[in-house]
């Protein structure tokens, strides 16, 4: 039987592992202890730990967690623990939870972090990517508090605006963008994907369906396709059949006789519709409102 988060998060206190002072006070709170160890992913997220990254991971973590100098020690002891070994999604769960203002400055500070090193890697701006995607920032909403707070600049992290970068960043992933921020998007999508392994397998030609409707009918740039189908992964393993139609239901008839369309061309595309395919398209018409 699986464990709740806070029950897993509960056996920090054990194998002996005993914390004290502002890091007992964070092994004992979920949501932020989900953060400290996504701030530190950025650190890692190239395989090397620079120490510039490494300082403003620290004066971050005293800033905002009250971690103190000779507290870091037994922080990254607990982050090296196994109990502190989040799998990602249970984090990106966790901070779920946090609103608007907490989410800018979450993503702020991994800006920071990462712009600690003089040279930004390709996977620390993918995974800055991926986090602002997660987080629901669109470039129109980024007001970074971290960027007005010079108390923790020093040489290392003065660089020109972290807002105008990250805007920058996210607009280069437009229908990334469109789909993180349409839930009626992701809920088709996720659903195409679905029918295209109904039958357990994806030939060349569902898949080519796929990109046909993502790229010709719903817009979605093609060189985008990998990173919005790792979008729908990410959030697809806690969504149902059952979720996602109902996400749709309250479009206008219109859009969801377009949507029903969509599936019955995926599932049509390697000429036969298996069974589980047409469990599938009739179970989403009934829940649009369609009677069979």
């Amino acid at each position: 039987m699986s464990m709740s988060l806070r029950e897993y998060f509960s056996q920090l206190f054990s194998d002996g592992e005993r914390w004290s002072g502002a890091v007992a006070e964070l092994a004992d709170e979920p949501v932020a202890l989900a953060e400290v160890l996504l701030l530190f992913r950025i650190v890692l997220a190239d395989g090397v730990v620079h120490p510039s990254q490494l300082s403003a991971f620290e004066r971050v973590c005293q800033r905002q967690f009250g971690i103190r100098p000779d507290e870091m020690d037994q922080l990254h002891a607990l982050l090296d623990s196994r109990q502190g070994q989040l799998s990602e999604p249970e984090a990106f769960v966790l901070i779920r939870s946090l609103d608007t203002a907490e989410r800018r400055r979450l993503l702020g500070n991994m800006v920071r972090i990462a712009k600690a090193n003089a040279e930004l890697v390709a996977s620390e701006e993918k995974l800055l990517l991926r986090m602002a995607e997660l987080l629901g920032i669109e470039p129109s909403d980024v007001d970074l508090e971290a960027e007005k707070d010079t108390a923790m600049t020093d040489g290392a992290e003065k660089t020109p605006s972290l807002t105008g970068w990250v805007r920058d960043l996210l607009g280069r992933h437009s229908s990334i963008n469109q789909v993180a921020h349409d839930p009626a998007l992701t809920a088709e999508l996720l659903l195409l994907v679905r029918m295209s392994f109904a039958d357990k397998s994806v030939n060349p030609a569902e898949a080519d369906a796929f990109a046909a409707i993502c790229t010709k009918m719903l817009g979605l740039d093609g060189d985008e396709l990998g990173k919005i189908l790792q979008y729908i992964n990410d959030f697809g393993y806690e969504t149902t059949n059952q979720q996602a139609a109902g996400m749709l239901a309250g479009l206008d008839e219109t859009r969801k006789r377009q949507i029903l369309d969509h599936l019955a061309i995926v599932a049509k595309a390697d000429g036969e519709i298996d069974e589980r395919e047409r469990r599938l398209l009739e179970a989403t018409a009934q829940r649009l409102g369609f009677a069979l």
